[in-house]
């Protein structure tokens, strides 16, 4: 590490939310929204829909505070300077400083939570008591995913469910009152693209992963599956694309601006993670594999809208 960060610094804090996790969180919150707008623009909300990724920023971040200890005290992170995202294992922030973050975050995203449910809730069938369930599935979830899911080979399912059918069909129900198909195929979609980022990491650390216990599902069923669960988490994410223009929802041009792009760049991806497979090298595929899934949420975005 090149500069010194001081322990519990505005810096170390940054380091800790990890700003370009965000993007995935915002992403389900994104097209969730162009869904609704689609299917129900009479009840679409500017301030739920804000408040929407704001309640699921703030999730994100205590997932990954929770996560930074989980890693540390189960060996999988240890003090490295040169990978500053790992903030505990570094000593960036205190125990009991991660503590209060999570507290905070987990606090103030079900205080977001719970003004979202007084904006919508005469409109819902249960009388809100639905979303009052899905608030605390996601607050399980942030820490379920480190202590048991992505321990245990169930990570890629998790990533399904936290940055797929949760926080799309949240945001589409709470927009327009319903649920209908496309807002699972829409879900399916941000699911499998960030899915690809997951299962990128877990690629890299295949030969790592089980000597901390950590037993991911590349890690069980071996390379080969991991390189091609890349590419067929992002086929899946066309095919879905396909279907909202087959049902009505997208033009045919919003189906190849949607598309084409990310099938390009991720095929792109695939075909280097075909070429290094191991190493350093690898590491470029993290910036690439997050603008992949990004573009395809803003591209899926304004073709919906």
């Amino acid at each position: 590490m090149s500069e010194k960060i001081a322990v519990n610094s505005l810096k170390a804090w940054l380091l800790g939310i990890r700003p370009a996790s965000l993007g995935g969180a915002l992403m389900t919150v994104f097209v969730g929204s162009g869904l609704a707008h689609n299917v129900s623009p009479e009840t679409f909300s500017w301030t739920v829909a804000i408040l929407c990724g704001v309640f699921a920023c703030f999730m994100q971040v205590s997932a990954n505070l929770i996560n930074d200890v989980v890693d540390f005290k189960r060996g999988l992170d240890k003090d490295d300077p040169e990978r500053i995202d790992r903030i505990y294992a570094n000593g960036l922030l205190t125990r009991k400083a991660m503590n209060w973050g999570t507290v905070v975050c987990l606090t103030v995203g079900c205080l977001v939570g719970l003004v979202i449910l007084s904006l919508v809730r005469e409109h819902l069938a249960w009388g809100g008591w639905e979303i009052v369930l899905m608030g605390a599935v996601v607050v399980a979830c942030t820490f379920l995913y480190s202590l048991v899911f992505a321990y245990h080979g169930m990570g890629d399912l998790a990533v399904l469910l936290c940055f797929g059918l949760i926080p799309v069909c949240g945001t589409f129900y709470v927009l327009t009152y319903t649920l209908t198909w496309e807002a699972l195929w829409v879900a399916i979609i941000a699911g499998c693209s960030i899915d690809t980022l997951l299962i990128l990491n877990n690629y890299r650390d295949r030969d790592e992963d089980p000597a901390a216990g950590k037993y991911t599902s590349v890690a069980i069923l071996g390379e080969p599956f991991g390189r091609y669960l890349y590419l067929f988490a992002g086929l899946i994410c066309l095919v879905m694309i396909a279907l909202l223009f087959v049902g009505g929802r997208i033009s045919w041009i919003g189906l190849l601006y949607a598309s084409l792009p990310y099938l390009a760049l991720h095929l792109y991806a695939w075909l280097k993670l075909n070429r290094i497979r191991e190493g350093d090298a690898l590491n470029e595929l993290y910036y690439e594999t997050p603008r992949n899934f990004s573009l395809l949420g803003l591209l899926l975005t304004i073709a919906l809208w």
